[in-house]
């Protein structure tokens, strides 16, 4: 469910690129909705710039004592690594949490067109995922996007190009409590993207709605994305868009204090934070340690044993908030699951390039961002195996959630071309063993 502007993601070292297969809706949704940074390795990566920060700046003050030239230049800069910085994001602004639910990310533009994570959704689809669409297809959410319009009020040319309400298509039913919840199946909005005329347009339509409540990121060049909070909540409560809940902290350190027994309860995927910060937001996710984040884990253990030495003295710059903040991420990260992985699997995942169970959950992200394989089955059986297999293998390889580490690339390629192919394979014999069942 995005990223700070001009920020790249960090995880996949890999390129995002696949082929076609002609029986699926072609045309590529333009229109998406960003992916989300990792909250415990976005925090642990603004702690390191401090150190880093924090070592130069020693050292600036050490040279210039003695006479010698500045380590400064225009490669070497301050920036990003300022203490004020960190301890504002961390224990001033607002933050705004909702359930992550599981499920698949699905867009509803204006016109009505459906949108999927990577092609829009044939206008004919009935079903998409194994859910039908009908209810979705009846949302109106046109009259919630003129009402988010109309918040930059007094600004000229704002009406949007394009704009969609992207929610959870909730497609895992088996899933936590969805089914008593009352969720399976349902469409569940959680933000919108707007897209303007111009980067100037878009940058006055932001500034404008956040002055108004919204949480406001640009995304990309003319693009707003919205994420969702009290104030999107009460738009989307009006116009009867179902909408996923969201609950406020005065904090960063706040929220995730008051989360992690929900965390570790296994109550859900995770939680999606919005943070407001001087009239824009940033949103992280954070998931529960059933969803596989080994170089998350990696890094607040780290940087906890680094509190604990001391840091070389900067540790003690930290606010003891934020030091209790680290061990409480570090805490839901290492819980010890319900639903531990089998003793094979682990065996595994220690001979593998990649950590298996992290490769596994790649592969069922992948398959969210398209329609169920069934459907491609039934349209052109076994002739779309090997085009499946390499479209999924494109899109597992490309998860900025799937750290690679220092795992050589070649053998991390052919362990998640094995993988995919193993389960496309697998998927494909149980649906011709389900055609020819009885009843």
């Amino acid at each position: 469910q995005g990223n700070d502007p001009g920020k790249p993601v960090r995880g996949s070292r890999y390129t995002l690129t696949w082929p076609s297969i002609a029986t699926m809706a072609e045309e590529r949704n333009t229109l998406t909705w960003p992916s989300i940074e990792q909250l415990p390795r976005a925090v642990c990566s603004k702690i390191a710039r401090f150190f880093q920060v924090a070592e130069l700046a020693a050292t600036v003050i050490q040279r210039r004592r003695r006479g010698r030239p500045s380590p400064l230049d225009g490669k070497v800069t301050l920036k990003g690594g300022y203490r004020h910085s960190l301890h504002r994001l961390c224990t001033l602004c607002p933050v705004a949490a909702s359930e992550k639910l599981d499920g698949t990310n699905v867009g509803k533009l204006r016109c009505g067109t459906l949108l999927g994570r990577r092609l829009t959704i044939e206008q004919t689809a009935t079903s998409y995922q194994r859910c039908d669409l009908t209810s979705l297809r009846e949302v109106d959410v046109d009259a919630a996007i003129g009402e988010l319009v109309s918040l930059a009020t007094g600004e000229t040319g704002t009406e949007p190009v394009r704009a969609a309400i992207y929610g959870e298509l909730m497609c895992n039913v088996g899933l936590f409590n969805y089914k008593a919840n009352g969720l399976a199946k349902s469409w569940q909005a959680f933000g919108a993207v707007l897209e303007f005329a111009s980067e100037e347009v878009a940058a006055a339509y932001a500034t404008a709605a956040a002055a108004s409540g919204l949480a406001c990121t640009l995304s990309g060049d003319r693009a707003v994305r919205i994420g969702n909070n009290e104030a999107f909540g009460e738009v989307l409560r009006r116009h009867r868009v179902p909408v996923i809940a969201t609950v406020a902290f005065g904090s960063l350190c706040e929220a995730i204090s008051s989360q992690r027994a929900w965390m570790t309860g296994e109550h859900g995927e995770g939680l999606v934070l919005s943070i407001q910060k001087a009239g824009r937001s940033s949103a992280y996710k954070w998931k529960i340690s059933r969803e596989p984040q080994p170089a998350a884990v990696s890094e607040l253990t780290e940087l906890l044993e680094a509190f604990a030495n001391g840091a070389g003295g900067k540790a003690v710059l930290i606010d003891q908030s934020i030091h209790e903040m680290i061990g409480n991420l570090h805490a839901v990260s290492t819980h010890v699951d319900r639903a531990p992985a089998a003793t094979k699997q682990k065996k595994e995942a220690r001979q593998a390039a990649v950590d298996t169970e992290a490769v596994a959950q790649a592969i069922a992200s992948a398959l969210t961002k398209f329609d169920a394989l069934e459907v491609t089955f039934e349209a052109e059986g076994k002739e779309a195996l090997n085009k499946l297999a390499e479209r999924l293998c494109a899109e597992v390889l490309s998860d900025p959630d799937l750290a690679t580490g220092d795992a050589d690339e070649a053998a991390a390629r052919e362990q998640v071309k094995v993988s995919v192919k193993r389960h496309v394979g697998q998927a494909f014999g149980a649906w011709q063993k389900s055609r020819h069942t009885p009843g």
